[in-house]
């Protein structure tokens, strides 16, 4: 009934890696490629869980990794892919090369999030927000249909779900509808 555990808990290590625990990792992952994690760490020599294993080599070791902080030209792939895909974070990373879906998930929630709502704020007048991210300098710019744009479009979204019985006539002025009876 049910899976053999993948490791003796009693000895495994846990905690921080070491450099030497990293360079074995990285040595077997070259020599015999991505295969069966559970079986890795008693053939790589490792006396970790396989799952950590794994996780280890995808977040920190592979290769193709991307470290340092984000471009202006990743924030606005990122933010696009969010309005179109949502909190699907595995395939926003697939889309933004060299970042995993941690990463990308870690830095929406405490970077991009924080400066939208910010700005969704400062647009609509309801708290003075002085920030340098670009994603307000987006929000200032004067292209038709740009940021400013679509934050308003969602703040109408927002007020149209919440309250279904007010209607906006134009941006400025919201009436009540007359029940029809």
């Amino acid at each position: 009934m049910g899976r053999s555990p993948c490791c003796e808990k009693a000895h495994t290590n846990k905690g921080a890696w070491t450099k030497e625990e990293d360079q074995r990792l990285i040595n077997y992952n070259r020599a015999h490629g991505e295969g069966c994690w559970r079986s890795l760490p008693r053939a790589a020599g490792l006396l970790r869980c396989g799952k950590s294993c794994r996780l280890r080599w995808i977040n920190y070791l592979r290769p193709d990794l991307k470290r340092g902080n984000f471009t202006e030209e990743e924030d606005e792939l990122i933010i696009k892919l969010h309005s179109l895909l949502g909190n699907k974070w595995s395939l926003i990373a697939g889309r933004v090369p060299g970042r995993t879906d941690n990463e990308i998930k870690n830095y929406w929630n405490t970077h991009i999030r924080v400066e939208m709502t910010a700005a969704t704020y400062t647009i609509c007048g309801k708290i003075p927000v002085k920030s340098s991210g670009f994603f307000l300098q987006m929000a200032y710019s004067a292209q038709p249909g740009g940021i400013k744009a679509q934050i308003k479009r969602e703040i109408r979204k927002i007020k149209h779900s919440k309250f279904p019985e007010f209607t906006e006539k134009d941006s400025s002025d919201i009436t009540r509808k007359k029940p029809n009876n």
